[in-house]
């Protein structure tokens, strides 16, 4: 009998006692509720409690047989309760406790809210997304395996692997999926070896629970790197799985070999199939997020489509600070009622904010970053060599609003973008100037650039 079935057992029992009316709600919810099925041996069922009042409720004669008769209808057969404290059962059973610790981590909880439907691609992230869904969808061969997904966190990793699983169970019922953050994994695996000098097969119990699956997905792999015997244990469930045809989905907030800590032959592993990077989205993506956010309330929302413009390029940084914002908007929204939530409405409401103060003087570096921002670029590319058109625009914006809002030298916005000579940065200026003429989409990125810098 595995420990989901005590627990669905124990759930039974107590909902008919609930049904019963025998306790009062507060009694039944404060303490009876909190009372866990562990075993059953030899027709003995141990029961725990973590409060010495629960105790002194379930030990009177009345109340244990009401508890015993309930059980032994659900279970089938007669059975006597052992009533013991939580700490005595968890030293007396560690094989148990930590199954069942690793089967509550290991159902399948994926939020809902998450799926390759609302997830919002661009430039920054299709890629990533394309893979997931390549993954999903060829279910008996796997052609990059792993799939390791990087980038600074809030990008949007998490939401693709909450995506994969919300679209695996719907189309792929048959196929055994595991979601696991790595620091859940690790406290697992420390759990199992702490049991191991007296019951030596705990860890070998929790890695065949972990091989029971057709995919795996870690999330926030950097988390295994201050532990050496958890890598250990992971280097061999990965080898497992890999052989046994799993697709292993992993996320990490740097490329692996950035990871201080983590083993060479772990990280050799993990760029061995596929290797996406995730970067923060460009003005367009965050502002279709923003949309997106706004066309799923419930409540109408009314919001300018220059607040739209300037949340999306003030906060495109982080996916979620961004969605913060406009939530914090939304909340003032309902509080103060304005008629629509214009750019007034928006400073007051984030006044406070540090990334809207206006004290600070224009430099290169913020056209910089608020070029980056706009176009999901890091100041890498941006200094780079790199001649990718929406690069190659990127640095011609930024040439142009250096040279037209700060009057800079050639030599000196040179100087900010990798060292290129004055002549090179003349003629990107001469080229944005053209762009502009001919060009509505990069006229328009200029023109968006140019009014976060005024905001």
């Amino acid at each position: 009998m595995s420990t989901m079935s005590y627990a669905s057992i124990w759930n039974e029992t107590l909902q008919k006692i609930q049904e019963s009316n025998y306790f009062d709600t507060h009694t039944f919810n404060s303490w009876i509720s909190k009372t866990t099925l562990f075993k059953i041996e030899d027709n003995i069922a141990y029961v725990a409690y973590r409060s010495t009042i629960t105790f002194s409720i379930l030990k009177k004669q009345k109340e244990k047989e009401l508890f015993e008769s309930t059980l032994s209808e659900v279970w089938g057969d007669t059975l006597t309760i052992q009533y013991i404290h939580q700490r005595e059962m968890e030293k007396m059973m560690p094989e148990e406790v930590v199954k069942q610790r690793t089967d509550v981590l290991l159902e399948n909880k994926f939020n809902p809210s998450y799926t390759f439907e609302n997830f919002v691609e661009g430039n920054s992230n299709a890629e990533a997304y394309a893979a997931c869904l390549a993954c999903c969808t060829q279910t008996t061969s796997h052609l990059f395996n792993p799939l390791m997904l990087y980038g600074n966190s809030g990008l949007g990793k998490t939401h693709l692997l909450h995506a994969m699983g919300n679209y695996l169970a719907k189309e792929h019922p048959e196929c055994k999926v595991i979601y696991m953050y790595s620091g859940d994994l690790v406290s697992l695996l420390i759990e199992a070896m702490k049991t191991k000098n007296v019951h030596g097969n705990t860890v070998e119990r929790v890695k065949e629970q972990l091989l029971d699956c057709d995919y795996f997905l870690i999330d926030d792999i950097q988390n295994l790197q201050q532990h050496s015997s958890s890598q250990e244990i992971f280097f061999t469930v990965y080898n497992q799985l890999i052989q046994k045809n799993t697709q292993i989905i992993i996320t990490s907030d740097m490329h692996p070999s950035e990871i201080s800590g983590l083993q060479s032959r772990l990280i050799s592993r993990f760029v061995s199939g596929l290797t996406i990077s995730i970067s923060k989205p460009e003005f367009e993506t965050s502002k279709a997020i923003l949309k997106k956010k706004i066309e799923g309330r419930e409540e109408g929302v009314n919001m300018s489509e220059d607040v739209i413009d300037y949340l999306a390029g003030k906060y495109s940084n982080d996916v979620r600070n961004l969605e913060g914002t406009l939530n914090r908007l939304i909340f003032n929204a309902t509080l103060f009622n304005p008629d629509v939530i214009d750019m007034d409405f928006a400073r007051k409401v984030l006044i406070k904010e540090p990334i809207v103060s206006q004290s600070d003087e224009l430099t290169i570096k913020k056209i910089k970053k608020a070029v980056t921002r706009f176009y999901g670029l890091s100041y890498k590319d941006l200094e780079g060599k790199c001649r990718q058109k929406f690069i190659a625009n990127a640095r011609h914006i930024c040439v142009y609003l250096s040279r037209d809002l700060l009057h800079k030298s050639y030599v000196s916005i040179g100087q900010e973008l990798g060292g290129r000579d004055h002549t090179t940065i003349s003629s990107s200026y001469e080229r944005a100037k053209k762009l502009i003429q001919k060009d509505e989409a990069f006229k328009t990125a200029v023109e968006k650039i140019r009014s976060t810098l005024d905001s």
